[in-house]
């Protein structure tokens, strides 16, 4: 079994500040999922949902697992040794990808947070090209076909598009995306002037 990456490696010093800022607040959100300590094979179900909802959300999200909610308060007391010894960053990549197309970008890391515990975290990317999908039926409402959000308004929750505005902000998000690219290709192949160019000729034209 590789080891969890940690926080403090090169490259997630922004996940881990993220992180930090979430347990502060202590608020869930549909970028900001808390779990309560538990093995992969109790959560397993719930975070492959969440991760084709994430996905599918700008910006994407992350799942915080080590908090729980008791009453009106939160217990940040991290995730168990023996629950963080059965999460295997290889299986769980694998097994969002057999669910979700194309695939999920996600990037799972230990991080410890200011009261020494520490919490194990999912961070799930923003699509890159087109919408996630689910390919496969499972259980906790896993339809082949579905397409999963995390709604902006209400409880925080993942649930399937079920209504035209919803479908309509997923394509919105993915034309931006793809004239994004676009221009980013026409650019490099001289079709549309590149940023340092406009710039240059605004500047000539303000010396007339």
């Amino acid at each position: 079994m590789g080891a969890i990456p940690t926080s403090d490696m090169p490259g997630y010093i922004n996940l881990h500040d993220r992180v930090c800022l979430a347990l502060d607040r202590c608020q869930e959100s549909a970028e900001i999922d808390f779990k309560e300590s538990s093995p992969w094979e109790k959560l397993k179900w719930r975070l492959i949902k969440t991760s084709l909802g994430m996905g599918n959300l700008r910006d994407g999200g992350i799942v915080v697992i080590g908090a729980s909610e008791r009453g009106d308060s939160w217990d940040l007391t991290g995730i168990r040794d023996d629950h963080l010894a059965t999460y295997e960053v290889d299986v769980i990549i694998d097994i969002f990808n057999k669910y979700g197309s194309p695939k999920i970008n996600a990037d799972i890391v230990l991080v410890t947070y200011r009261n020494k515990h520490k919490f194990l975290c999912i961070q799930i990317r923003e699509f890159d090209d087109i919408p996630i999908v689910c390919k496969k039926n499972g259980p906790d409402s896993l339809i082949e076909g579905a397409v999963f959000i995390r709604p902006p308004a209400g409880r925080a929750r993942t649930t399937r598009v079920t209504d035209a505005s919803q479908m309509h902000d997923l394509i919105e998000l993915a034309a931006e995306k793809r004239a994004r690219y676009i221009l980013g290709v026409s650019r490099r192949v001289g079709l549309v002037a590149k940023q340092s160019d406009v710039d240059r000729f605004e500047q000539e034209l303000e010396g007339l």
